[in-house]
């Protein structure tokens, strides 16, 4: 089975859904990840917050932690940074043709009401790409939460994560923390919400929620049986 994650920075992948993804490609699935930022934004800061340098450099990170975590690929769709919900067309057609090439059979994606503005282009256009009449049906969209952006949104109506979904991460949350650490310059020293810590005391939350030891939370957005 073909499992796809659209997240809209190298890491993501990991840092919101990465003990589900390890877990789908020890039990056989083909996991593919779909980067979407893989250019500056030079109009809208005088120096560019990720430059390209930056940015090459999580290429070459992405690409090793895709290995540790057993994923089949990376896609690199090649989208500005902090655009993708604002020129939401372009996020589409990106979405659209990731979908097209990977034909998965479950979606992983942002939550819609996070926080940052690429997380949330990146939920928009997914709903767009997956949508139940295309010719590749995707049978199960789930969403996922991205620490220190989702649980930084306001507590209103649209935006909460309210998770109805949990899988247990036990076995792989070690091996989740590990591919992390080829980005070697985005774990952060606790009590920040995406340093080791924060990351294992976020899945001990979620498991406890459900009688595990520790468990990713996801939103169904659609399933489909038979």
């Amino acid at each position: 089975m073909n499992v796809l994650a659209l997240v809209a920075h190298a890491d993501d992948e990991l840092l919101g859904p990465g003990g589900t993804l390890i877990r789908h490609a020890r039990t056989g699935d083909d996991v593919h990840v779909a980067i979407f930022v893989g250019k500056p934004n030079l109009a809208m800061y005088a120096s560019a917050r990720y430059g390209q340098e930056v940015l090459d450099k999580r290429r070459t990170q992405a690409e090793k932690a895709a290995k540790v975590a057993g994923f089949k690929s990376v896609h690199w769709l090649g989208l500005i940074d902090e655009t993708l919900e604002q020129d939401l067309n372009s996020t589409v057609t990106a979405a659209e043709k990731v979908v097209k090439k990977v034909v998965p059979k479950v979606v992983y994606m942002h939550h819609g009401g996070d926080l940052n503005q690429d997380h949330r282009g990146v939920f928009k256009a997914g709903l767009i790409a997956v949508r139940g009449l295309l010719n590749t049906r995707v049978d199960r969209v789930l969403t996922f939460e991205t620490p220190s952006t989702t649980e930084q949104a306001p507590a209103l109506p649209g935006w909460q994560f309210q998770p109805n979904h949990f899988v247990n991460v036990a076995a792989t949350l070690e091996r989740k923390i590990r591919a992390l650490r080829m980005y070697d310059d985005e774990l952060r020293p606790f009590p920040h919400p995406r340093s080791r810590e924060g990351l294992i005391a976020l899945a001990r939350v979620r498991g406890s929620a459900v009688g595990m030891r520790a468990a990713e939370a996801f939103s169904v957005v659609r399933e489909c049986v038979g």
